[in-house]
C-alpha cells in the first residue's frame, strides 16, 4: 500500500435532495438546481467565496446546448471571468467534471474548481431523429453497424449469462432501500444533503425511496425490458432530477476539508457488457495504488440495476459492510449528470464517521461500453 498523498482536497461535496422525473422539481430549471446548492455551499466554507472560482465543470446528460454549466455558474453568482464546461461523459459525467477539475489543479493552471453535474429529466430536451423526424427515445450509445442494445437488455443478458435469478435482484434492490430507510431515521444522509427551498417549504428528502416496500410487493411486478424477463423498475435504478457539486483546491497542509481526492481509473469495454464496468475500473484503480479492497473502507457503487450490483460485489470481493452503507441508486434514484459528485458527497458522508484515516471508491458503469472508479480519501487521511 502506497502512502497516496493528496494533491487536490475536496473542500466540500454536497448535493440537493432527489427529485423523481416530474416530481418534486418538474419545473425547476438546472439553473436554479446550480444556484440553490452552490449559494448554500458556500455559506458554509468561511475561507472561500465564488470569487474564488477559477473554473466550473458540471456534468450533464439530458439539458445539453448553449454550454449549461456556464449558464449555471452566471446564475449561482460565479463571476462573468470565470470560465465553464459542461461534460457528457453519460453516467460517468460528475466523476469526469470532478476528474477535469482535479487535473487543472494538479497541472497548476486552477487554485479552486466548482465541479460536479446537475440534471433536469423533467425538461430533457426532446430530439428529433433526422430520418423519420420522430422523437428519440435515446441517443445511440454505438454507432451504425455495432451492436446498440437498451440498458435493460443488457441488464436481463447479464442475468441469464451470469445466472442472476430475479429472486436475487429483488433481494438485493429491497437491502437498498432499507439500507437507505435506516440512514433517514438515523439523520445520517442530512449530512450531505442542502435543501432546496420552494415557495411551499423547504425539501429536504429524497423522493423516490419507498420505505414500505417488500419482498412481496418487489415480486408483484411485471418485467420491464422483456417478457418473462427478470428486470423490473423495482430492481433498476428510477429516472430522476437533482444537482451535486464539489469545491476542489490545491492540497494545503492543515486546511479543514472533507476529504482528499487522490486518483482515477476509467476503462472501455463493448458497449453489450458495459455494466461489468465497474469491475474493471476498480481492478485497474487499486493496481495503480498498491491496494487490495481490504484497504478500502468504503465502496459506493452506482446501483444502475440490481444484476450489476450483485455482479460487481462477487467479482472484487466487496463486503455487505464495506458496499453502500447508506443505500443506492435503487432507492435514491440516479440522475445521469449528478450521480458522480452524488456518490462523492455520499462516500464521504460515510468515510468521514470513521474516526481516523480511510480509503473510499467511487464507481460507476457508463453507457456506451465504459466503467470509472475514483480513489478518495477521508478527512483524516492527509
Amino acid at each position: 500500500m502506497t502512502s497516496n498523498q493528496p494533491k487536490v482536497s475536496i473542500v466540500s461535496a454536497k448535493r440537493l435532495p432527489i427529485g423523481k422525473i416530474n416530481g418534486q422539481f418538474a419545473k425547476v430549471s438546472p439553473e436554479t438546481l446550480i444556484t440553490q446548492l452552490v449559494q448554500q455551499q458556500f455559506e458554509t466554507i468561511p475561507t472561500l467565496t465564488l470569487s474564488a472560482i477559477d473554473h466550473v465543470v458540471l456534468g450533464n446528460v439530458t439539458n445539453l446546448g448553449g454550454n449549461l454549466a456556464r449558464r449555471c455558474a452566471l446564475a449561482a453568482g460565479v463571476p462573468v471571468t470565470t470560465p465553464a464546461a459542461t461534460v457528457d461523459a453519460q453516467c460517468a459525467s460528475g466523476l469526469v467534471a470532478m476528474v477535469t477539475g482535479a487535473q487543472a489543479i494538479i497541472s497548476e493552471t486552477a487554485d479552486v474548481v466548482l465541479a460536479g453535474g446537475v440534471e433536469s429529466t423533467s425538461s430533457a430536451n426532446r430530439v428529433l431523429s433526422p430520418g423519420t423526424d420522430q422523437l428519440m427515445a435515446r441517443f445511440p450509445m454505438a454507432p451504425a453497424g455495432q451492436l446498440d442494445l437498451d440498458m435493460g437488455v443488457v441488464a436481463e443478458n447479464m442475468s441469464a449469462r451470469y445466472q442472476v435469478s430475479r429472486k436475487a435482484q429483488d433481494a438485493y434492490a429491497y437491502h437498498s432501500h432499507q439500507k437507505v430507510k435506516m440512514a433517514f431515521a438515523t439523520g445520517k444522509i442530512q449530512a450531505e444533503i442542502h435543501p432546496f427551498h420552494d415557495q411551499a417549504g423547504d425539501i429536504v428528502q429524497d423522493q423516490c425511496p419507498r420505505f414500505d416496500t417488500t419482498l412481496a410487493k418487489l415480486a408483484q411486478l411485471q418485467p420491464a425490458f422483456q417478457a418473462n424477463g427478470v428486470v423490473t423498475a423495482g430492481n433498476s435504478c428510477p429516472i430522476n432530477d437533482g444537482a451535486a457539486t464539489m469545491v476542489l483546491k490545491k492540497y494545503q497542509a492543515g486546511e479543514a476539508v472533507q476529504g482528499y481526492y487522490l486518483g482515477q481509473a476509467t476503462v472501455g469495454l463493448s458497449p453489450e457488457t458495459f455494466l461489468l464496468g465497474p469491475i474493471a475500473a476498480t481492478k485497474k484503480l487499486l493496481a495503480q495504488h498498491h491496494l487490495t479492497m481490504a484497504d478500502i473502507a468504503v465502496v459506493e457503487l452506482n446501483e444502475a440495476f440490481a444484476v450489476q450490483s450483485i455482479l460487481c460485489q462477487a467479482a472484487l470481493g466487496i463486503t455487505d459492510t464495506q458496499l453502500n452503507p447508506l443505500g443506492g441508486a435503487l432507492a435514491y434514484g440516479h440522475p445521469y449528470g449528478a450521480t458522480g459528485g452524488i456518490l462523492i458527497a455520499r462516500l464521504l458522508n460515510s468515510l468521514n464517521r470513521i474516526p481516523g484515516p480511510a480509503l473510499g471508491i467511487a464507481t460507476l458503469c457508463v453507457a456506451g461500453g465504459m466503467g470509472m472508479s475514483v480513489l478518495v480519501g477521508n478527512q483524516h487521511w492527509a
